[in-house]
């Protein structure tokens, strides 16, 4: 079998899409017209008054439950199941605020359940949510004794005049690149299985950036500079592309792709497939338009690499990436 893209692993990523877009229909409802765009989908945005808005998200953290269940090692899977809703929440503006868990299981294991736990405190921690709640089922007829899914569900609340919708980005904004602590919780199925040895797997389990504090900190002290944010999860840096139809973007000086990208090209993974599958070094990436530099300090000083990567341009549905020799599209 060859393994050098995300489908051959058995993801597919374009059915994924098309069942978004069907679920959408099916669901639709006259109450849905209250909703508002937040940019990119990253949440759902709901009007509880006209000025205060609260945006909801949800999302797991995939196959890496497996690397967590090899290792035996699973706090920083609770890690993990925060970042992926919090950062997403930011995305639209939202300040994260409470957070709930489902936790499927053929057979309870104490102890790693208790990690777990303990890992999504210390992500609710580094989010400034708290956890409020949470399901756990034990189904031995579905999952056998030792496997187990979980979820997550986070609500954010923000000012109607807070919400990043999308609208304000525009061709010569800059993009600031925020770099990523490695693979995060994304494309794992066919990362695990191109890097199978016990050191790669615990590279793997490398828990996902919560960028939470220091872009709330910056919506506080810039308001209104961001226009944009992409948190680069499902789909690489194709993800910018769901911030708005209207632009495009050109990544000149990229964050640099970590040892463990590298290896995944190493393994004959192109690289096409690598920027539409995996974040590449930048898990998240702000447009802005102005104080950028001033916006690039503050990331660092709160601990965070980053950097002017490129810019927004007026070529909708194109992103090129000039060190790379690569051009992606929305299509």
């Amino acid at each position: 079998m060859n393994l050098s893209s995300y489908e051959a692993a058995g993801v597919h990523v374009e059915r994924g899409d098309a069942f978004v877009e069907a679920l959408k229909k099916i669901s639709r409802r006259p109450g849905h017209d209250k909703m508002l765009k937040g940019a990119g989908g990253y949440a759902a945005v709901y009007p509880m008054t006209p000025d205060r808005l609260i945006a909801l998200t949800t999302d797991g953290v995939g196959t890496k439950v497996l690397l967590a269940h090899q290792l035996g090692q699973h706090f920083n899977i609770g890690i993990d199941l925060v970042a992926m809703c919090a950062n997403d929440l930011i995305c639209v503006g939202a300040r994260p605020t409470l957070f709930l868990d489902y936790l499927a299981t053929g057979h309870l294991d104490l102890e790693a359940g208790t990690q777990l736990i303990a890992g999504i405190v210390e992500g609710c921690d580094q989010a400034g949510m708290i956890l409020v709640g949470g399901e756990t089922a034990e189904m031995p007829d579905v999952y056998d004794a030792s496997q187990y899914d979980l979820a997550g569900f986070a609500l954010g609340e923000l000012a109607a005049s807070e919400l990043i919708t999308g609208e304000r980005l525009w061709p010569g904004q800059k993009i600031i690149g925020v770099a990523s602590s490695g693979i995060h919780s994304n494309g794992l199925s066919l990362a695990r299985k191109l890097l199978t040895s016990e050191k790669d797997a615990q590279i793997l389990l490398t828990p996902t950036l919560i960028y939470v504090k220091p872009v709330l900190n910056i919506f506080k002290k810039f308001p209104g500079a961001v226009t944009g944010i992409c948190h680069i999860t499902g789909g690489g840096w194709r993800n910018l592309f769901r911030l708005s139809p209207h632009v495009g973007y050109e990544i000149r000086e990229p964050l640099p792709a970590l040892p463990v990208f590298e290896k995944l090209l190493a393994c004959g993974v192109s690289v096409v497939e690598c920027y539409k599958t995996f974040n590449m070094g930048m898990g998240l990436a702000l447009m802005v338009d102005r104080d950028t530099e001033a916006i690039v300090e503050h990331l660092k000083n709160g601990g965070f690499d980053a950097k002017i990567v490129g810019e927004v341009m007026d070529a909708p549905g194109k992103m090129i990436v000039p060190s790379q020799n690569l051009t992606l599209s929305a299509g």
